[in-house]
């Protein structure tokens, strides 16, 4: 795949909305893949959203790989659009992650097509990263594990080894209703949830402050909705929240829970969405490949590091115990704005890394 396919290509894919279905994106990546001789298989995870699957044969011996990257986006955002000048291309999804899966398949390709594949591969596309991770989910338990596998987020071209968890949980206080002239004859369910939130942050906030992890820093808590209340006339009998907690490998969802429901007995705590922690090993293959693929294609050392943000990787490993890394162009920070970029330079060092890995 030359540099202007991969452009081409990565034009097509941004002009595919994929918020809401990456039906018609897989039909493209069936249409490529299929031809270079790769066994396609599309999975409909959930009503409209699809897991796209190429796995290629190798042409020599060697470990197997997965090269992963979702993709859905997060709505919003403009279509494609190059700045030649300032080396970007522009719109949804750009940078996170539909760069990543261009560089990723173009690797491939590159490598197959000069015969030095060594060991078999699956290129794979997951659905509803942003929405819950039930893509990884439905990858996880339904194809064999791979050797390695290298998960393709907005890195910047640092190895991600490591990164924080997402657990969100809805906390809700009930309360009696009554008329607001007389309070006294009702209980007040937004005066009860005050108090839990008051501790949430003076008990559970300074205690995840005393956790550390070297790459990752501490876990977090954050109070981001709250509901309560019909009218003002009225004593509130229900109330809920919805937390968000960024968790490290050392702080376990099922102890915080626990831990909730003991501190709040009259109150309901429900989990609905979970993204595990992700740690890679130091004695990691995965990521020695992967460092001495970023040195020979760079000339620099590798910088590998934590993230704060979630990904596939925590789900694939705690649920399946795949070896990942987290490799790919881009900056995190333009992902989910409304000019999303991605530099094109970066694409093309990326690919390259990917196919030193591939033949290596």
């Amino acid at each position: 795949m030359t540099d202007r396919q991969m452009r081409d290509l990565l034009a097509r894919l941004i002009d595919i909305r994929t918020e809401e279905s990456e039906g018609a994106q897989a039909a493209v990546l069936r249409e490529i893949c299929e031809s270079r001789g790769a066994a396609v298989t599309v999975d409909e995870v959930a009503p409209g959203r699809f897991n796209f699957s190429a796995a290629f044969p190798g042409d020599l011996p060697g470990p197997s790989w997965m090269f992963e990257a979702h993709g859905d986006t997060v709505p919003g955002g403009g279509p494609f659009r190059l700045d030649e000048a300032e080396d970007r291309v522009y719109g949804r999804g750009a940078c996170d992650t539909k760069a990543s899966l261009v560089a990723m398949l173009a690797a491939i390709l590159r490598a197959k097509g000069k015969g030095l594949l060594k060991g078999n591969v699956r290129f794979v596309s997951t659905c509803s990263e942003e929405t819950g991770g039930e893509g990884a989910r439905a990858l996880a338990a339904s194809i064999p594990k791979p050797g390695m596998t290298v998960i393709g987020e907005p890195t910047g071209l640092k190895i991600v080894r490591a990164h924080k968890g997402a657990w969100r949980t809805k906390i809700g206080t009930r309360g009696k209703a009554a008329h607001s002239s007389n309070p006294d004859a009702g209980v007040n369910a937004i005066v009860a949830m005050c108090a839990v939130i008051r501790a949430l942050e003076t008990e559970f906030a300074p205690r995840l402050a005393a956790v550390r992890n070297g790459l990752l820093g501490s876990p977090t808590l954050s109070v981001g909705t709250i509901h309560g209340g019909r009218a003002a006339n009225i004593v509130p009998d229900e109330c809920s929240i919805e937390v968000d907690w960024r968790l490290v490998p050392e702080t376990g969802m099922e102890d915080l829970l626990e831990q909730l429901r003991i501190r709040f007995p009259a109150a309901t705590v429900e989990p609905y969405e979970f993204y595990p922690p992700f740690f890679e090993p130091d004695d990691s293959p995965v990521l020695a490949r992967l460092a001495s693929a970023v040195r020979e294609v760079t000339g620099l050392p590798a910088v590998l590091a934590g993230a704060p943000w979630a990904a596939n990787a925590g789900i694939l490993q705690y649920e399946a115990g795949w070896s990942c890394a987290i490799f790919g162009p881009g900056d995190i920070s333009r992902a989910h704005t409304a000019d999303e970029y991605v530099e094109w330079s970066q694409v093309e060092l990326a690919a390259q890394v990917y196919e030193r890995l591939l033949e290596s």
